[in-house]
């Protein structure tokens, strides 16, 4: 019997050298009330060493097992550890299983272990009974006090994080109670606090019920709003703050108002501080810290345009020309086509937000092979922003021309115009936008005897349409021009339309279309109808490629319209300045003229 006996010993021993396993089976706890918050979670190392032991998790499903996998110690043991390393490894996994399964919903789950040296290395095992899951049977999810008919918090309670019957997460519990603790802050509820906010679960009947209550206190208010910068008098910066004493707090406020600051273009850095250690009587300070721009910036380019030809210019841009914010920008250009000098003086109103008054001052000098024109242009626009986000403006301007067709006498022409017009653009990213329109509308004109030498009214309209379509996007371009004109001979060029370019009908030269003279030179038309469409494929993130078809003529009589059509493909580049386009375009039917377009700036 003892010689058995030994025999015994020694297999159970050659055993257990070679082999550890441990279970552990969770049990279901009585009835818990508490309050719930959402349970840490630890990412284990995903950097896989070959020393380091395989662990294999099973049962449960896809969303049970990653979380317990969150759930393990970020220390695995390596092949060669102990068995004490090993015990202690489950022993920390064990604290943290009932965490991660109760976080989903299973009170219940059970948690079997264990593992084996598989030729030199431990394969360690953990295996999920899944359970039966709590469901939630009541939520009880109110906002009382002062806001609690606000907007925010009405859309936020439409969409309460449970049905009835769902699996309890936890983390809808807490994310929800999140959303209603930054919708207070948002809005200013800085004394708000939930009354009540516990999760009572019973894992025995399998049943949640959630309780969370919302005491948003008093609203606050802005107390006094101070400025510290050394560009505007006081009168002008206050047209510039929207934060206004007494007015409601609220965050979005805050992001405007830093907003409006930038796009004045007078600072570079833009400090809004609220003083929450300073309330009192349920107001809070704000102190504004404007650091400024250098008040002169000056740029010199030098490039190519298809509409302009090869171009040098200079540009001057005074930020600010005294204290009241006036604003000059000046531009001097040489070029084969379009060479010219311009300045326009920005005068800051008391709603700079989204009124604005800009004066200019142009000489020009616009020339292609068969036309050619002088002008000096002086005047004034003013624009406003609608609350539907509507541009609406409304124009003065004085018009001196002298414009020549190659060959022929030049005509001088003096036109006093007044234009009105209207202009929204609405898309999900104005640089790159995927879905997005903009609509444009303008007429202008000019009475005979008002300063004017002839009678004129002008109607410019143009759309643009963008949207996704497969992996790549679809753009649509419309355009229509229409003139009535006393004497089209003394009409100035830049009130005649011509078409052909990148812009325009591509296939053709700039402004090679039009109708034409005894001598077939182009000298444009009183009407326009430009239409294209184009579609754009991704390559990479940067680059695409793109196909097109473009229709379109200049014309002075509808009975003779002859649109013109030209077809290609390009190249698009997705540049830190902007889209850059370059396009390669064929008149319809004639592959032997190929005309090469490049273009930078949005598609909209």
């Amino acid at each position: 019997m003892n010689r058995y006996f030994i025999i015994f010993l020694v297999l159970v021993s050659f055993f257990l050298a070679n082999e550890v396993a441990f279970s552990e089976v969770t049990s279901s706890d009585k009835l818990i009330e508490k309050k719930t918050n959402s349970p840490a979670s630890k990412t284990p190392s995903e950097s896989k060493k070959l020393n380091l032991a395989n662990i294999d998790v099973s049962g449960g499903d896809s969303e049970l097992k990653k979380n317990i996998e969150l759930h393990m110690p970020v220390t695995i043991p390596t092949c060669t550890a102990d068995r004490g390393e090993v015990r202690q490894f489950f022993s920390t996994v064990k604290k943290n299983l009932r965490k991660a399964s109760r976080a989903l919903g299973y009170y219940d789950s059970e948690f079997r272990s264990g593992g084996a040296i598989v030729k030199g290395c431990w394969k360690l095992r953990l295996r999920i009974t899944q359970g039966k899951p709590t469901r939630v049977v009541s939520q009880n999810i109110r906002v009382i006090g002062e806001g609690k008919n606000d907007e925010l918090f009405r859309r936020t309670l439409k969409e309460l994080p449970y049905k009835k019957g769902d699996i309890f997460n936890h983390q809808k519990y807490t994310d929800f109670k999140t959303q209603l603790s930054e919708a207070t802050q948002a809005l200013g509820y800085f004394d708000a606090e939930f009354e009540q906010h516990s999760v009572k679960v019973n894992p025995v009947l399998h049943q949640a019920s959630v309780n969370l209550i919302l005491n948003t206190g008093k609203r606050y208010r802005y107390g006094e709003v101070t400025v510290d910068q050394k560009v505007l008098k006081n009168g002008v910066i206050k047209n510039f703050l929207i934060l206004k004493k007494g007015k409601l707090y609220q965050t979005e406020d805050l992001i405007k108002q830093q907003q409006l600051l930038q796009k004045s273009g007078y600072y570079q850095l833009i400090k809004v501080e609220v003083l929450r250690d300073k309330i009192k009587n349920f107001t809070v300070p704000v102190h504004i810290t404007l650091t400024s721009k250098k008040r002169n910036a000056i740029k010199y380019k030098v490039g190519y345009g298809s509409d302009t030809g090869a171009r040098v210019s200079a540009e001057l841009n005074r930020r600010w020309t005294g204290s009241k914010g006036k604003q000059l920008k000046a531009k001097v250009q040489a070029a084969q086509n379009l060479s010219g000098i311009s300045l326009q003086l920005t005068s800051p109103r008391k709603n700079p937000e989204d009124d604005i008054l800009v004066y200019n001052f142009d000489w020009k000098q616009d020339r292609n092979d068969d036309i050619e024109s002088q002008s000096i242009n002086f005047g004034g626009k003013y624009t406003r922003k609608l609350s539907s986000d509507w541009i609406q403006s409304a124009s003065i301007e004085l018009l001196l021309d002298k414009t020549q067709v190659d060959g022929e006498e030049p005509n001088k022409s003096t036109l006093l115009l007044f234009g009105v017009g209207l202009d929204k653009t609405k898309a999900d990213n104005l640089l790159y936008p995927k879905d997005g329109w903009r609509f444009s509308f303008g007429l202008k004109g000019a009475v005979r005897g008002a300063i004017s030498d002839q009678n004129v009214i002008q109607l410019n309209a143009s759309a643009k349409r963008i949207l996704t379509f497969g992996s790549g996007r679809l753009l649509g371009r419309a355009k229509l021009g229409l003139s009535k004109v006393d004497d089209f001979n003394s009409l100035p060029k830049s009130l005649r339309f011509f078409a052909g370019g990148g812009i325009s009908v591509r296939g053709y030269s700039f402004e090679s279309l039009g109708d034409t003279n005894k001598d077939d030179q182009v000298i444009g038309g009183k009407h326009l109808i430009e239409l294209s469409l184009e579609y754009q494929y991704p390559i990479t993130d940067d680059w695409g490629v793109a196909t097109f078809i473009d229709a379109g003529n200049a014309f002075s009589d509808f009975k003779d319209t002859k649109l013109k059509v030209g077809v290609g493909f390009g190249a698009r580049w997705r540049s830190p300045i902007g889209p850059v386009r370059i396009d390669l375009g064929f008149p319809k039917g004639d592959l032997k003229e190929p005309h090469l377009y490049l273009s930078v700036g949005s598609d909209l």
